[in-house]
């Protein structure tokens, strides 16, 4: 990766919140991301949290097919023996588990969620300038910037209330 690659992860919940190709959410996003010099990139986990079944999820995997033939979204593939993913992966749980433990319980942190910080530390260890990652969630936006922050990167990392952007730019 050149080191003025900046890369965006985007979680489920975004694709879910842009919708299709034919919403203006949608639109929004990918003009904004072909005026940058970013690449988007779901992990392959994600993807897969969405489902195989016919009906399930079915909008948010038309939302990543779509991205994806039109060239502005690939997917990604979290690599743990780059060092240091795994502890920033363990990091993010502990400190998401901190944070959220009067609302959720362990079992209910989803595995992908978990794997977000991890993938970012992974991109800036491959030579991205700057990665955004996109989550809906403020304990899960908290999680990633503190778990980044305590492996020292966390200047070059932004955690992003997906939803939030999105309403930004149709506005």
């Amino acid at each position: 990766m050149d080191s003025s690659d900046s890369t965006t992860i985007i979680d489920s919940s975004v694709p879910f919140a842009m919708g299709g190709p034919s919403n203006e959410k949608y639109q929004a996003f990918e003009r904004f991301v072909r005026k940058q010099p970013i690449t988007v990139t779901v992990p392959e986990s994600v993807a897969e949290e969405l489902g195989e079944s016919l009906g399930g999820y079915e909008y948010q995997r038309d939302c990543l097919r779509g991205a994806q033939d039109s060239g502005w979204l690939e997917p990604g593939h979290i690599d743990f023996s780059v060092p240091r993913v795994p502890e920033v992966v363990d990091k993010r749980r502990a400190r998401m588990e901190v944070l959220s433990a009067d609302d959720v319980t362990e079992d209910e942190i989803e595995e992908t969620d978990t794997i977000l910080a991890g993938f970012a530390y992974q991109y800036v260890a491959e030579g991205a300038s700057h990665v955004s990652v996109f989550v809906s969630d403020q304990i899960a936006e908290r999680a990633i910037r503190d778990a980044l922050s305590a492996v020292g990167i966390g200047d070059r990392v932004s955690a992003v209330e997906g939803r939030n952007f999105l309403h930004e730019l149709i506005d």
